[in-house]
């Protein structure tokens, strides 16, 4: 598995597996994760088109909720130090 593939594997993981106690640390580390991907290269659209697709596969709840707050940080709907692809 590439570290482009681990990474959004990673993030898949962690939608999964956060608690209401620990879901801004879990969120920090999907955003370390996306910085990681945007640093290797990988385009914020290839990135949101793979993390829609999962979040079109889960049902209504807690982690869909989680992945369209992830989506957000990767489409740049975020506070402006969270962004990581600047598209100006």
């Amino acid at each position: 598995m590439d570290t482009c593939t681990d990474s959004i594997a990673k993030i898949k993981a962690l939608s999964l597996s956060f608690t209401k106690e620990n879901y801004d640390i879990t969120v920090k580390e999907c955003l370390t994760l996306l910085t990681e991907l945007h640093d290797q290269g990988m385009s914020k659209e290839t990135v949101y088109q793979n993390l829609h697709e999962y979040y079109k596969s889960l049902d209504d709840g807690f982690n869909k909720d989680f992945i369209a707050d992830i989506l957000d940080f990767v489409s740049g709907w975020c506070s402006p130090q969270n962004q990581i692809w600047n598209d100006v």
